[in-house]
């Protein structure tokens, strides 16, 4: 219980006084109606009573002093104008909590978005695609219904106790015996709560790992397919199917046992009830059928708000996963606290720069520049670290000894957003956006025009094949761009890389899946368009990128093995 008033109580962007006031006033209206209810039947009944009920003697005194005198017809739209006045206060809290419970998801699914893209890249890089996925297609939803589900409980809670004061008004004992109803019914059922709520948490366990591996075995659709080997993956999801299977089972079980064991412990409490209250309380006609309402109604009341505690007990692991989610990612926030704007005049360049991935040294003591203006090729084999200083430079990863620099100042004194904003990048991995090509391009930026764009396809030389397209700019490329081939991707991600005319262009293996009469119009190209436009740097094993080199290094191990300056080839050491 404590969990559920904690969501409600805490969810970020919600305004929960402002329900609770609407269902406080709504609870006293429905207290007022219900209690008009007893002088209303003792007057039809025609009973008059030796010792009233304190609630008749509260009405009529209350009538009285605003001149209204207790007859039927005034007693009866009391109670009438009292029910609606809650059931408009009800709507109003209730319609207030269901769509507040849409701008919770929607919240937590912005919230975790942009702490993931301010996270530090370590943090990101370790993390499972699909655990992000499925946070923000999936338990971000749960978790908007687990704060809906919350908001019902503390409904049913405040009604009960408008129900609780109104019992005692008219037959404190009988009210006794109501609330002890109640929490029998709670105590006695409370064990299916708990077994939904560890059934929920499998669930949400369960359906994160079933999307962490679905996302990897489409990422790798292609070879698995190719090499007819995708039936081991198959049978891991079907082990992970076959156990949130189970979760949903019990979770059902659980649900409709509290439904329906709940409605024959009401109903033979309330036979109980009836019995005592006329046998051995001997309560005149309008009291029983007044406290008969009243304590059907709390009963009622209490058996709805367990269903609705069931509930959100089933997806508070949800709401919890993603807080757990969104705070660890805030955790792991970058720590650029630089405000100079970058300049390049003095180029690029590392320091004795060294870098280790855990135990594995990856730089070692590293010196090297890329002059302002120039292109500046890395060379190596695989592991050797040339993305490594690409990601330091970029700022991506943290040197842990040594300095990177920016046009001579150290990189943590650099505003790192304005600084990357100046970055025009080409990665290796070619995953385009399933949208259409101008969504490609331009990234979602509609301040970027259609001439842009074909200004920069006709830099790499992409204009004939996108205008051989279905419907040109507008054509979808499917997901990771699978409608393309590998050329045409790499030539789109390098039109993107160029629309927003970078200061600094990035380019890792960008001419890798070319062919060789294509990679050289498109080295040719930038090594025209250059003349010290843009700040080059890449990475490459083709000859082509060499050629136009004004600065090349090779690199093993993590140091330079040989560096070479527009012209002969320079040993390092």
């Amino acid at each position: 219980m404590r969990t559920v008033f904690t969501i409600f109580l805490r969810a970020h962007g919600t305004k929960p006084w402002l329900v609770l006031i609407c269902l406080l006033f709504a609870g006293l209206a429905e207290a007022a109606g219900i209690g008009t209810l007893l002088p209303v039947m003792t007057t039809i009944s025609g009973e008059a009573a030796e010792a009233p009920a304190p609630i008749t003697v509260a009405v009529q005194d209350a009538m009285r002093a605003i001149g209204v005198e207790p007859t039927i017809g005034p007693m009866i739209t009391m109670m009438a104008g009292f029910l609606v006045l809650k059931s408009v206060l009800a709507f109003l809290a209730l319609t207030y909590a269901g769509v507040t419970s849409t701008a919770v998801a929607i919240g937590m699914r912005r919230r975790l978005i942009a702490a993931l893209f301010r996270a530090r890249w370590r943090y990101y890089a370790e993390q499972p695609r699909g655990r992000f996925a499925n946070t923000v297609a999936n338990d971000a939803t749960r978790a908007g219904q687990a704060y809906l589900m919350a908001a019902r409980v503390v409904t049913y809670c405040i009604q009960g106790l408008a129900y609780v004061a109104v019992a005692v008004a008219v037959q404190w004992r009988l009210a006794a015996l109501g609330l002890v109803a109640g929490l029998l019914v709670m105590g006695a059922l409370g064990w299916l709560i708990r077994v939904s709520r560890r059934a929920g948490d499998k669930q949400t366990g369960r359906t994160s790992d079933l999307t962490v591996q679905t996302v990897d075995m489409v990422s790798n659709a292609k070879p698995l397919k190719t090499m007819h080997r995708w039936q081991g993956q198959l049978d891991r999801i079907d082990q992970t199917m076959k156990r949130l299977r189970r979760s949903l089972i019990k979770r059902e079980l659980a649900r409709y046992a509290l439904q329906h064991l709940s409605d024959a412990m009401i109903a033979v409490i309330i036979a109980m009830t009836i019995y005592v209250a006329h046998v051995y309380l001997q309560m005149p006609l309008a009291e029983l059928v007044v406290s008969g309402v009243v304590f059907f109604q709390l009963v009622n009341v209490v058996s709805k708000m367990q269903k609705f505690l069931q509930q959100s007990a089933e997806m508070e692991s949800a709401y919890i996963r993603t807080e757990t989610l969104i705070a660890e990612a805030e955790a792991e926030r970058e720590a650029w606290i630089g405000k100079a704007a970058p300049e390049l005049g003095a180029g690029l360049s590392l320091r004795g720069v060294s870098f280790a991935h855990g135990e594995r040294p990856v730089l070692r003591d590293l010196d090297l520049e890329a002059p302002a203006g120039a292109i500046t090729v890395f060379m190596g084999p695989s592991g050797a670290g040339k993305t490594t200083i690409v990601d330091l430079l970029i700022g991506l990863y943290v040197a842990d000894r040594g300095k990177v620099l920016i046009g001579g100042r150290p990189i943590d004194e650099i505003d790192i957003d304005a600084w990357r904003s100046r970055i025009g990048y080409v990665p290796q991995e070619l995953n385009l956006l399933h949208a259409s090509v101008r969504d490609n391009i331009t990234l979602g930026d509609h301040s970027i025009s259609d001439e842009r764009i074909w200004a920069a396809l006709r830099e790499v030389d992409a204009t004939d094949f996108v205008e051989r397209l279905p419907d040109g700019l507008d054509t979808t490329v499917g997901e990771t761009g699978a409608k393309l081939s590998g050329g045409q991707r790499q030539r789109i991600s390098l039109a993107r890389a160029l629309v927003v005319e970078p200061e600094v262009l990035i380019l890792d293996e960008v001419t890798s899946a070319l062919d060789p009469e294509t990679e050289a119009q498109i080295v040719a190209n930038i090594a025209a368009l250059n003349n010290g436009r843009y700040t080059i740097i890449a990475i490459t094993h083709r000859p082509a990128w060499t050629e136009i080199a004004d600065r090349l290094f090779k690199l093993e191990n993590g140091v330079v093995v040989e560096m070479r300056e527009g012209g002969p080839s320079i040993r390092a050491g």
